[in-house]
C-alpha cells in the first residue's frame, strides 16, 4: 500500500514540473471555491426559490347602471330638402314633448343640428350610381342624458310605438348604460382578487399533505389582467377588456396573476 502511494506522489510531482506556476494557482483557487460552494449549497447557506406556485386570482362585483345617454335619431327623406327640414324640426318638438311627458326635464333633452345628405340614383346595371339626385336625407338626434335609467329603459319600446303611431322614421334609439363609479371599484376589486390568489395557492398547497411540505411564502411578482365588465349572467371575455354598455345590470370582474415562493 505504502509503494503504491509512493508511486502515485511521484507520477503527479513530475506531472506538476511540467505545469506553470500561474495555472497552477488557478487551480488551486478553482477547487477550492468550488469545495466552498459545494459545503454551503449542502449546508443550505445559499437559498434559491426556484420552486414557486402561480396562481390567478378572481374577484367580482354586481352593479346597477347609474347613468344613461340615449340617442334618439330620426330621419325624412325626400326631393324637397326645405320640407325635410320642416317635418324633421315637427319630429324634434313631438319627440321631446313625449319624453317630457315620461318623466325627463328640459335639462336632460337636447338636440343635435340637422344634417343633410344627397342620394344618387343606381346604375342601370347595379354598379355605382349616377349623378342623378335620387333624394334628399335629412337627419337629427335628439339625446337624453340622465341618471334616471329605468325611465329610459322603459320609454325604449314606448318610444318605437309612439314614432310608429305619429309617423316618424325612427333611425335609432339605442341607449348605453355606464357605471360612473367604475374607477373606483378598481383598487378594491384588485385587492380582493390577491385575497382570492392567497387561497387558490393555500388550497393548492393544502391538497399535497403528506405528498410534500410545501407552504406558501412571500408574493414574488403580481400582474394585473384586465378588467371585464359585462351584462349580468354574461361571461365573456376579452384580451383588451369588455366594456358592456347595453345592460343596466352589469358585473365587474378583475383577474391578478400571482407568483408565490413556495418554502
Amino acid at each position: 500500500m505504502l509503494r503504491y502511494i509512493t508511486a502515485c506522489y511521484t507520477t503527479i510531482m513530475r506531472l506538476l514540473k511540467n505545469v506553470s506556476p500561474n495555472l497552477l494557482f488557478i487551480g488551486i483557487v478553482v477547487f477550492i471555491s468550488t469545495a466552498l460552494w459545494s459545503y454551503a449549497f449542502f449546508t443550505k447557506e445559499i437559498k434559491t426559490y426556484k420552486n414557486t406556485v402561480s396562481v390567478i386570482g378572481v374577484a367580482t362585483k354586481d352593479v346597477v347602471s347609474d347613468y344613461a345617454v340615449w340617442r334618439i335619431s330620426v330621419s325624412r327623406k325626400s326631393l324637397d330638402r326645405s320640407e325635410n327640414v320642416r317635418k324633421l324640426t315637427e319630429d324634434e318638438k313631438v319627440i321631446q314633448a313625449f319624453l317630457k311627458d315620461k318623466g325627463f326635464t328640459k335639462d336632460e333633452i337636447s338636440s343635435s343640428k340637422i344634417s343633410v345628405s344627397t342620394i344618387y340614383k343606381q346604375n342601370p346595371n347595379g354598379y355605382g350610381v349616377t349623378d342623378e339626385v335620387s333624394s334628399y336625407e335629412t337627419k337629427s338626434t335628439v339625446y337624453v342624458r340622465t341618471n334616471k335609467v329605468y325611465k329610459v329603459d322603459e320609454g325604449t319600446n314606448l318610444l318605437r310605438r309612439f314614432c310608429e303611431e305619429n309617423n316618424i322614421e325612427l333611425a335609432d334609439a339605442s341607449p348605453d348604460y355606464t357605471y360612473l363609479n367604475f374607477e373606483s371599484e378598481k383598487i378594491p376589486l384588485l385587492q380582493k382578487a390577491i385575497e382570492d390568489a392567497q387561497k387558490r395557492a393555500h388550497a393548492l398547497v393544502n391538497a399535497t399533505k403528506g405528498v410534500s411540505r410545501t407552504s406558501i411564502g412571500k408574493i414574488l411578482s403580481a400582474e394585473q389582467g384586465v378588467f371585464q365588465v359585462n351584462g349580468a349572467n354574461d361571461n365573456s371575455v376579452s384580451d383588451y377588456g369588455n366594456f358592456d354598455t347595453y345592460s343596466i345590470r352589469k358585473t365587474i370582474r378583475a383577474t391578478v396573476s400571482v407568483e408565490f415562493a413556495a418554502n
